[in-house]
């Protein structure tokens, strides 16, 4: 069984079929995300749009991507963190083996310069990962949406 690590950023691109890999995968393996927010967390992470940056890290066994993240660069530092963590998915075949999206998060930390936040919903599975993992609940973020505000106005 080959197993490999690969990861990809502004430098490395990717080229089409990887692209496409990499989006049918978190499409697949993290389906409370839209499509297109997918779409623009690869585009921030490898510069495709104008960005701080940041990578993708893919865990592959036999070329089959099994578990994978994407982390982007805020461009802060101390009251926010430098990296987010966008996505963490991990292959629906491997649900048992979270060993390999652990893997990805410790080689996410290692690589990124700065601290990593997660952004989750508040009963995501990865949450209690993180936790074991050291990660710190530290903030509580209440977000206001104008376009439902506005759909509310309309009706």
């Amino acid at each position: 069984m080959e197993r490999s690590i690969q990861m990809y950023n502004a430098f490395s691109g990717v080229n089409s079929f990887e692209n496409i890999s990499l989006l049918n995968f978190f499409r697949v393996h993290t389906p409370d995300t839209e499509y297109c927010a997918i779409q623009e967390a690869l585009d921030y992470a490898l510069k495709n749009k104008p960005s701080f940056g940041g990578f993708v890290l893919t865990y592959s066994i036999n070329s089959r991507i099994v578990a994978g993240v994407v982390v982007n660069k805020t461009g802060m530092q101390g009251f926010k963190s430098e990296n987010l963590l966008v996505l963490a998915a991990l292959h629906e075949d491997f649900k048992s083996q979270t060993t390999f999206l652990e893997e990805l998060i410790n080689k996410a930390v290692d690589y990124a310069d700065g601290d990593i936040a997660i952004y989750a919903k508040p009963n995501h599975p990865a949450l209690m990962m993180a936790k074991r993992m050291g990660f710190k609940e530290q903030f509580v973020e209440l977000k206001f949406q104008k376009a439902a505000l506005a759909a509310k106005v309309r009706v």
